[in-house]
């Protein structure tokens, strides 16, 4: 997690340069929420609060600043590896969305002309994709999330 929000940051600020660096993280993580979630636990899930903490701001707020201040997450916000999903007083989601958040990252139309150089795939409800195939394709992501979920419009209220 450590090296991943240095990522989410840059992105967010490609997206939105003008915005202060809180304000972005959450809305670039709230724009990726469905995608993320879609590969975290194979659900669509958006716009999930509690006691007014929103996914982005759990991620911002428990993960990203304490990381950035502390070295390390805040107990409020805790992966685990039985694939249970709390939330509550404490985020407690499955580490899928560890790699969930990383994919909605490398997606993103901003990160077009990145790449790696090691031979990496990633494999997303059964299909490997090449990690460089990845990189700023947003639209082929959702396109194939909605075509997995048969659900076409499953985006569309995003847009």
């Amino acid at each position: 997690m450590i090296d991943f929000f240095p990522a989410l940051d840059k992105t967010a600020k490609r997206r939105r340069p003008k915005a202060g660096v809180g304000d972005r993280i959450r809305r670039f993580i709230a724009d990726q929420e469905g995608i993320i979630s879609s590969i975290a636990t194979g659900n669509f899930i958006r716009e999930v609060s509690f006691n007014g903490v929103s996914f982005p701001e759990a991620i911002y707020k428990f993960g990203r600043t304490p990381i950035a201040h502390e070295g390390e997450l805040d107990p409020r916000l805790q992966f685990n590896s039985t694939g249970a999903l709390e939330i509550g007083h404490v985020w407690n989601l499955p580490s899928s969305y560890i790699p969930a958040l990383c994919v909605g990252v490398m997606v993103a139309p901003e990160n077009a002309y990145e790449s790696i150089g090691t031979p990496l795939a990633i494999a997303l409800f059964g299909r490997q994709f090449a990690a460089n195939e990845l990189w700023g394709a947003e639209d082929m992501i959702k396109q194939f999330i909605s075509d997995t979920f048969r659900r076409p419009d499953l985006f569309a209220k995003m847009a």
